[in-house]
């Protein structure tokens, strides 16, 4: 029995996207479909891919297997089928990328488009949500991947993982004040993490603050003090912190694609690109930290 693609896309659309409700809506199916297609996944394969968890869902060490399948067979469809029928495309985008996800994303979702669109020229430039959105508007950038801000509408969600409060593993933190390693004002989720911690029973001061993702990963590996950072982002190095050091929870956070008003087929087939193979690039890094947290289930 063969492995049916359009199986193998709601199986990564329920992974990347949180639970079975909303890879309906990504997909644009309805939910008892995606259980459908699960279903007879887990036939063809004989195991089960999902177990619950409370109110989610977590991949079996079956479906942690198929999944790297999965990405592979999904990403060698399309990447054969865009190289048969891309057009010939020309000229310059300007993409503004969340700092935090450059290392990450550059090297494996923009080389191939750069691979099979050579006529196209990019133009990238990283810096905080805020700054990055600030550009969009004004015309200077085509396209933006960055956290979805409270309040901003974005062109497509690409990733969705838990914010944790993080520290080294060589030190504890459980006296006052606790220190803090911060992103500058402009993280769109620094404003809820110090709400959130002014609302707990700790005191804190903020102790080191960087624009890099790199700066602030060096203050926490090195004991200088806690900070909260996406699931993509937890090195090996690092502990999650949370109930033991009365820290509070923390919501989730949304990765988006935000679109300018600029149009063009370079453009388009870059947003096009990204919203596939982006997922695929931050599912495979969060096997350094953790898996992705799904909310919802069939």
């Amino acid at each position: 029995m063969d492995l049916e693609l359009e199986l193998l896309r709601t199986f990564l659309a329920v992974l990347r996207h949180g639970g079975f409700t909303r890879a309906a809506s990504f997909l644009c199916k309805t939910q008892s479909t995606v259980s459908l297609h699960i279903r007879r996944l887990e036939e063809a394969v004989g195991h089960p891919l999902f177990q619950r968890k409370g109110r989610g869902v977590i991949l079996t060490e079956h479906g942690e297997i198929l999944r790297t399948y999965a990405e592979a067979m999904v990403g060698i469809n399309d990447e054969a089928l865009l190289k048969l029928h891309r057009p010939r495309l020309s000229g310059t985008v300007r993409l503004g990328i969340l700092e935090d996800f450059a290392p990450q994303l550059l090297p494996f979702a923009l080389r191939r488009f750069a691979d099979t669109y050579p006529a196209t020229r990019l133009d990238v430039k990283s810096a905080l949500t805020a700054n990055l959105l600030r550009e969009l508007e004004d015309g200077d950038l085509d396209l933006v991947i960055a956290r979805q801000p409270n309040g901003a509408t974005a062109d497509e969600i690409l990733w969705r993982e838990p914010l944790l409060w993080v520290g080294s593993r060589n030190h504890q933190f459980l006296s006052d004040p606790l220190p803090l390693v911060m992103f500058p004002a402009g993280c769109v989720y620094r404003p809820e993490a110090l709400k959130r911690i002014r609302q707990s029973a700790r005191s804190w001061e903020i102790v080191y603050t960087s624009t890099s993702l790199s700066g602030v990963q060096a203050a926490v590996t090195a004991g200088m003090g806690v900070s909260v950072l996406g699931q993509s982002a937890i090195l090996p190095e690092f502990a999650v912190l949370g109930t033991a050091e009365n820290l509070p929870k923390l919501p989730d956070t949304e990765i988006a694609l935000f679109l300018g008003t600029a149009r063009g087929d370079a453009i388009s087939a870059l947003a096009d690109y990204l919203v596939s193979a982006v997922p695929s690039a931050l599912t495979g890094h969060s096997r350094v930290g953790l898996k992705p947290i799904a909310n919802d289930v069939a």
